[in-house]
C-alpha cells in the first residue's frame, strides 16, 4: 500500500514510543526518501513534531473518552489516537473525516482487534465539541488544578519542569516560556565569511528558493530563511558558504575573542557548529583542539570542517575532563557543555519526556568538572567561554559561581555586556541567559571567565 502523510507519521512516532527513538533523528530518516511529495512530507512533520509536543495534553483529553488508564492500552493503538486528536484538535484545515477514517485504516493494518475502538474513542471526541483551549479549561476548573499543574496540562510539559521554570522566573514568563517551546523553530544559517557574505549569501539563497531570505537580528552572520526547506541539498550549503545554526548559539564563539594565530580547546564540540564559527572568526589561522567522547561525533566535526574548507580544526576523540591534568597552554576554551538542553525543545520535543529531575543532580556535577578542567587548561591571562542550551540556573550561572568558589586558581567572570548586541545588554547580570519568548531563538546561557 502507498505510504500516505499519516502512515509515515504513525511509523515515525511508533519509533519514538516503542523504540525511544529521538524525533528529529526518526523522522529525518522516514523522510530521507523521495515517495512523499512536499505537502505530505510538511504535514507528516506536523503530526510528529505536534503529537510528541501535546503528548501530556493530547492524553489528558484521551482519558476522558477512555475507562481504562492509558498506559492498558496498546502502544500502536495509543499512537494512532494520540496523533488523530493532535490533528483533530490542532489542524483545524484537516477534515475530521479524513482523520478518523485513516485512523481506522492504520488501526486495521496495525491493530485490527482495536479499529472499533479507535473510531469509537475519536467519534466521541469529535461529538463533545469545543475547541482544545475550553476543553482543557473545563478539565481543569474540574480538577481544580494548581498553578503548576495548569501550565502543564495547558503547554504540555511535566510538573517538574514547570515548577523549576516558575521557581527561576516566576509565573508569567514561565508560561510564555513554554508557549514558545511549542512553536516552529526558524531556520537560521550562518555565513561563512572566508566563502562570502551576508549579501552575497542571501541572494544566492532567495534566487535558489524564490523567497525572501531575511537578515537576522541578533548575530551579523546571521540570515533566515522561510518555510521547510532543506538547505543541505542547496549547493550555497554543499560548498561550504553557511552553516545551519540558531541565532542565539552564534553569539558563543565571538565571546572567545578569536584572533588569527590563536591556539584554541573546544571541549565538547560535536556536531561543530561554534568550532567551525571560532575557525571562521580565526581566518582559519591557529589552531583549534576539538574533542568529543563519540567516535562518530569526532567524523561530524571532521566532515563539517571539510565542507567550509577550514584547515585549522584538529577534531580528536576524548574527554574533556582529561584536561584537568595538563599543561595550561591554551589561549582560549570553550566548554559547550552537556546539559538538559531545556532550551532546544522546540527542535527536540521529546526532550520534555525524557528528562528527570535526577538528571539536573548529575548534569551539574558533570559541568563543574568540565569548567574547572577547562580553567586549568587556558593559560595565565586565557578566557574561558561556558555555555549551554538550558533554561535551569543550577546548570547555568550557579556552576560559574560554583567554579568561582572551588577552581584553584583566580578566575573573574567578566563584563560582556559590550560583546553582545546592545538589545541584550540589559539581561547581564555575570552571564547572558537568552530565553525562546525574548527574539524567537532557542535558549542558551553564556558566560565569559578570564583566568588570573
Amino acid at each position: 500500500m502507498k505510504d500516505t502523510a499519516r502512515s509515515v507519521a504513525f511509523r515515525t512516532l511508533s519509533r519514538v514510543y516503542e523504540d525511544e527513538a529521538f524525533t528529529n533523528v526518526a523522522l529525518l530518516h522516514a523522510l530521507s526518501d523521495d515517495t512523499l511529495s512536499p505537502r505530505d512530507k510538511a504535514l507528516c512533520t506536523e503530526i510528529v513534531y505536534g503529537t510528541v509536543r501535546h503528548q501530556i495534553t493530547i492524553d489528558a483529553l484521551l482519558q476522558l473518552y477512555i475507562k481504562r488508564k492509558l498506559r492498558d492500552v496498546e502502544q500502536k493503538v495509543l499512537t494512532i489516537l494520540r496523533m488523530s486528536v493532535y490533528q483533530l484538535a490542532y489542524l483545524a484545515r484537516v477534515p475530521a473525516y479524513a482523520v478518523i477514517d485513516e485512523a481506522v485504516n492504520l488501526a486495521k493494518r496495525h491493530a485490527r482487534p482495536a479499529s472499533g475502538f479507535v473510531n469509537g474513542v475519536l467519534r466521541s471526541y469529535l461529538r463533545a465539541g469545543g475547541t482544545v483551549e475550553e476543553r482543557m479549561e473545563d478539565l481543569l476548573r474540574k480538577r481544580r488544578a494548581n498553578d503548576v499543574s495548569a501550565l502543564s496540562l495547558r503547554h504540555g510539559f511535566p510538573e517538574w519542569m514547570v515548577r523549576a521554570l516558575m521557581d527561576a522566573y516566576g509565573c508569567p514568563r514561565a508560561e510564555a516560556m513554554l508557549a514558545a517551546c511549542n512553536d516552529a523553530a526558524p531556520l537560521t544559517v550562518r555565513v561563512n565569511p572566508l566563502k562570502t557574505t551576508r549579501h552575497e549569501l542571501k541572494e544566492t539563497l532567495a534566487e535558489a528558493l524564490h523567497t525572501d531570505v531575511r537578515d537576522g537580528g541578533l548575530s551579523p552572520q546571521a540570515l533566515v530563511v522561510p518555510g521547510a526547506v532543506n538547505v543541505e541539498n542547496l549547493p550555497a550549503y554543499q560548498t561550504g558558504q553557511c552553516t545551519i545554526q540558531d541565532e542565539a548559539a552564534m553569539l558563543i564563539a565571538p565571546l572567545l575573542g578569536p584572533e588569527p594565530g590563536m591556539h584554541v580547546l573546544d571541549m565538547c564540540a560535536a556536531p561543530g557548529g561554534k568550532t567551525t564559527h571560532i575557525a571562521e572568526l580565526m581566518r582559519d589561522e591557529g589552531t583549534i583542539d576539538a574533542y568529543d567522547v563519540y567516535l562518530q561525533k569526532v567524523r561530524m566535526i571532521k566532515a563539517q570542517a571539510e565542507r567550509l574548507g577550514l584547515r585549522s580544526i584538529v577534531a580528536s576523540l576524548g574527554d574533556g575532563r582529561q584536561f584537568a591534568d595538563k599543561q595550561a597552554k591554551y589561549d582560549a576554551v570553550l566548554v559547550d557543555a552537556p546539559c538538559s538542553g531545556l532550551g532546544v525543545m522546540r527542535r527536540r520535543p521529546d526532550i520534555r519526556h525524557r528528562r528527570k529531575p535526577s538528571d539536573i543532580l548529575q548534569l551539574v556535577t558533570l559541568q563543574r568538572e568540565l569548567l574547572g578542567a577547562a580553567i586549568q587548561a587556558t593559560r595565565p591571562g586565557g578566557v574561558i567561554v561556558y555555555a549551554t542550551c538550558t533554561l535551569l540556573p543550577e546548570e547555568n550561572q550557579q556552576v560559574v559561581d560554583w567554579i568561582q568558589q572551588h577552581a584553584g586558581v583566580s578566575v573573574v567572570v567578566e563584563d560582556i555586556r559590550e560583546s553582545v548586541p546592545a538589545m541584550l545588554a540589559d539581561d547581564v547580570s555575570g552571564g547572558l541567559t537568552i530565553t525562546p519568548e525574548r527574539y524567537g531563538t532557542d535558549g542558551f546561557f553564556m558566560a565569559r571567565l578570564r583566568k588570573q
